[in-house]
C-alpha cells in the first residue's frame, strides 16, 4: 500500500474516533448548586488536564447534559476534579426546576480514580 494512502486511511480513522468521542456524555461523580452565588459545580474524573474547556454543556427542554469533548491525556493519577459554572452562562433560570441528563457514579473507584477489580469488595490489604 503506498505511504500516502496509508497516511490518508490513518488520518480518517483518527478523525472518526475523535468525532465519536466528542459526543460522550460524562459520568458525573457529583453535582452541587449554590443559589446565593448562582452557580452549579460538577465533579468529574481528571488526570491533570481536565478543565471547563474539556466539556460542552447542552441545556434544552429543561435538561442540562454534560458532554466531554476532549480527553484528559495528562499522566497524573486520576482524581475528582470540580468545575464550576454560573447558571447564567448555562442559560439556567435559578427559579425554575431542571434535570441533569447524565449518569452519576458514587463510587470514585469505579470512575477511574482507583481501579478495583470487578467483584472485589474487601480490603486489598491483607489482614484488614
Amino acid at each position: 500500500m503506498p505511504i500516502m494512502k496509508m497516511v490518508a486511511v490513518f488520518s480518517l480513522m483518527l478523525l472518526c474516533a475523535s468525532t465519536v468521542f466528542a459526543e460522550d456524555k460524562e459520568v458525573l461523580l457529583g453535582v452541587a448548586t449554590d443559589f446565593s452565588a448562582s452557580t452549579i459545580t460538577f465533579d468529574v474524573v481528571g488526570s491533570g488536564c481536565t478543565d471547563k474547556s474539556s466539556f460542552r454543556m447542552d441545556f434544552s427542554d429543561k435538561v442540562l447534559t454534560v458532554f466531554r469533548t476532549r480527553r484528559d491525556t495528562c499522566k497524573a493519577m486520576p482524581e475528582k476534579t470540580s468545575l464550576t459554572y454560573t447558571l447564567d452562562e448555562l442559560g439556567i433560570n435559578p427559579h425554575k426546576p431542571f434535570a441533569i441528563g447524565n449518569y452519576f457514579l458514587v463510587n470514585e473507584n469505579l470512575a477511574g480514580v482507583v481501579v478495583v477489580p470487578e467483584g472485589r469488595h474487601e480490603s486489598p490489604c491483607p489482614g484488614r
